[in-house]
């Protein structure tokens, strides 16, 4: 009787142990794509082809919770360089291709895009 009761205590927990490895297991096999957690859809301006000091709008379409914005630009200006939607100028020694840059991030990372726009006088 002493035998069988260790037996079956010992089959007991190795149950208990096996199950809870294989949960384990199965929960690091979801992993979620990153992609969905933080991503820049696409950069949208109101004109990509302005002449100095036309103001335009570009929106950032993006995914994720909890964003922060930061936009910056190689020439020109802006304006709510913190949030989906900046208002964008540039002066006369802004002409040519000028490159705005939007980053976002939140606690799953960091992505960035760009989007191109063209300045006359």
């Amino acid at each position: 009787m002493k035998n069988n009761s260790f037996l079956i205590i010992f089959l007991f927990a190795l149950y208990f142990v096996v199950s809870s490895c294989n949960k384990q297991e199965q929960s690091e096999l979801i992993v979620s794509d990153s992609s969905d957690l933080i991503r820049i859809d696409s950069l949208v301006a109101t004109k990509r082809n302005i002449v100095c000091w036309e103001e335009i709008f570009i929106t950032a379409y993006t995914t994720g919770d909890s964003l922060t914005y930061l936009w910056s630009t190689n020439h020109g200006s802006m304006y709510g360089k913190q949030s989906a939607t900046v208002k964008y100028w540039a002066c006369y020694s802004c002409t040519g291709n000028n490159v705005v840059q939007c980053k976002i991030e939140n606690k799953y990372g960091v992505v960035t895009d760009t989007i191109m726009i063209n300045v006359t006088l």
